[in-house]
């Protein structure tokens, strides 16, 4: 009796079951439900114009260069607009508001180093040696040919004084791949570019030996003047790589890791290097003549 009333029990429950399922909620992003609620992507870029990376166009405002239109292509396939946030007054900086949540993504050839590591959470997606423009003359100081096996290994132990961006990945970097140069930090590219270059002995200017930063950079100096390369000889280290990232908050490394690493690998074309990025953009980096 009992086993009957069991059964009756077990197939009225399964017959209810069948009448009114359950009510189960799908599974939901929260970080990009909230994006496409908001309507526009939030995106931190740096303060400076890095053609062909990002820049104003010429006598206009529009922003332009692949890392827009990289965050372009992932606001449209999240559906929404897009915000650029220009604002930051440096590349640290910048990463450090984007691992507090003041926008989505922070993008712009933003460097890794330990330090941004502790503020935000990286995703690569260029990969780019590190080069120097140096002065000859302090080249030949060192008593060993470019061409020797040492030269490398000398180079990195010399004195040298290195000029980049300050509070950049490039002023990290310089004290951990050159532990006894002396680093002299300019407000942008261009600053350093004229105290190695433009020097002028009756200027109050700091000297510098060398300029630091990644090929894509380095290359296209010599490039655009080639007397240059009378005075100064670009150096290329195939061995230090910058992991060049898009970074995200840690909620945002919750919720958009995914979505960003899948749509580098299928619509960026995986992670580039410099030699990729110096051959698809050639009108940005060889003379107009040329």
């Amino acid at each position: 009796m009992i086993r009957l009333f069991l059964r009756f029990l077990l197939s009225t429950v399964c017959a209810a079951v069948l009448l009114f399922p359950l009510q189960v909620s799908a599974a939901e992003n929260s970080f990009i439900e909230g994006i496409q609620q908001r309507g526009f992507l939030k995106v931190g870029l740096p303060p400076y114009n890095t053609p062909p990376a990002y820049y104003l166009e010429p006598g206009s405002e529009d922003l332009q260069g692949y890392d827009v239109e990289l965050a372009k292509g992932l606001a449209e396939k999240l559906g929404v607009d897009i915000q650029f946030d220009r604002s930051s007054t440096s590349f640290n900086q910048l990463v450090k508001r984007v691992g507090a949540d003041d926008f989505d993504i922070a993008i712009g050839k933003l460097g890794l180093t330990y330090n941004r590591l502790f503020d935000a959470f990286p995703i690569q997606y260029l990969s780019f040696r590190h080069a120097l423009l140096a002065d000859r003359s302090f080249v030949a100081s060192l008593g060993v040919d470019p061409d020797d096996s040492k030269f490398g290994d000398i180079l990195r132990q010399s004195k040298i004084r290195i000029g980049s961006i300050e509070n950049s990945t490039w002023e990290t970097e310089s004290r951990a791949n050159f532990p006894n140069a002396e680093f002299v930090g300019f407000k942008n590219w261009s600053a350093a570019k004229n105290a190695l270059i433009n020097y002028d002995a009756k200027s109050d200017g700091p000297t510098i030996d060398a300029i630091y930063r990644d090929a894509t950079e380095i290359k296209p100096i010599v490039y655009d003047q080639p007397d240059l390369s009378l005075k100064y000889v670009p150096i290329l280290f195939d061995n230090i790589i910058d992991r060049k990232s898009i970074y995200l908050s840690e909620k945002g490394r919750i919720g958009l890791y995914d979505f960003v690493d899948n749509y580098l690998r299928r619509e960026w074309g995986g992670i580039k290097s410099d030699t990729n990025i110096l051959d698809e953009f050639q009108s940005f980096y060889l003379p107009s003549d040329s």
